[in-house]
């Protein structure tokens, strides 16, 4: 009797194993699944490559003629007069202000001078040689490192994109 209930319980241990082993198998399938849409996600569609492309060209072509460093003027003027109004105004929404989107002209004034003008921006944005300005593709950036102040062409239109 006793071999009986421990061939029972092997059985059972099996059948057990045999159906836990085909779910794993199932949920690695879904897990690949899951990774290969991810993946597919965060490639840019054909679309939104062209559209980089454009508006890199689009800089490059502003930057020919002048626009770019006479933007650049206008937003250091904003910053050394600490001109909330006039920064928004150069504005394409919605922007990163220090890691957070910002959608519209009202959240930014929101914010404050506070928060857009700190000792450390407006010292780095001052220092800007604007002749040096480079376009790239994710837009120009007024300083080296963070903080700064990026800007580029969207819709045909130079805007800020981020505050950092």
């Amino acid at each position: 009797m006793k071999k009986w209930k421990i061939l029972l319980l092997a059985g059972m241990l099996m059948i057990a194993c045999a159906g836990c082993g085909k779910q794993e198998a199932d949920n690695a399938g879904a897990s690949n699944a899951s990774a290969n849409d991810a993946q597919n996600e965060s490639e840019p569609a054909e679309s939104e490559v062209e559209e980089k492309n454009d508006n890199y060209n689009d800089l490059e072509e502003k930057g020919d003629n002048g626009e770019i460093a006479e933007f650049a003027e206008k937003i250091q003027a904003a910053v050394a007069d600490k001109d909330l109004e006039a920064l928004a105004g150069l504005c394409s929404f919605p922007i990163a202000v220090n890691g957070e989107v910002v959608e519209d002209k009202e959240a930014f004034m929101a914010l404050g001078e506070d928060v857009i003008f700190t000792e450390e921006r407006c010292a780095v944005i001052a220092a800007v040689d604007i002749s040096t300005l480079e376009e790239t593709m994710a837009g120009v950036i007024l300083g080296d490192a963070v903080p700064n102040i990026i800007f580029k062409s969207t819709d045909g239109q130079l805007g800020i994109t981020g505050i950092n």
